[in-house]
């Protein structure tokens, strides 16, 4: 009995340099949107959103977003028994995965 090749790899499959540039900047503005939207469901949640930010920080294939608020705004922000943050970042994860990078979201630590 014989099987079909089905995956077969062709020998043209390689990417140009053009190619390569095209897909990096869609992929930047992917972790953009990313951000934007990171931004968008912490402006929600906390009651004061006018100290709150988001940045970007990028490396090869992990991108980390770092949360910046006030030290009134964290426990909003984490959530009862950090169910809120925990939602957060299975979301961004679960996005960026299917867009091709690795999403991390870094809460700040605030010691008493």
């Amino acid at each position: 009995m014989s099987f079909p090749k089905v995956f077969a790899r062709s020998a043209t499959s390689s990417i140009s340099k053009a190619d390569a540039s095209a897909s990096s900047l869609d992929l930047q503005e992917e972790r953009e949107n990313g951000r934007k939207m990171i931004l968008g469901l912490l402006v929600e949640l906390v009651s004061d959103s006018s100290s709150l930010s988001v940045e970007m920080e990028v490396g090869d294939r992990t991108t980390i977003y770092h949360v910046h608020c006030k030290k009134e705004c964290i426990g909003q922000i984490l959530g009862a028994k950090g169910k809120n943050i925990s939602a957060i970042r299975t979301l961004v994860a679960s996005i960026s995965a299917r867009k091709g990078f690795r999403a991390i979201v870094e809460v700040p630590y605030f010691h008493e």
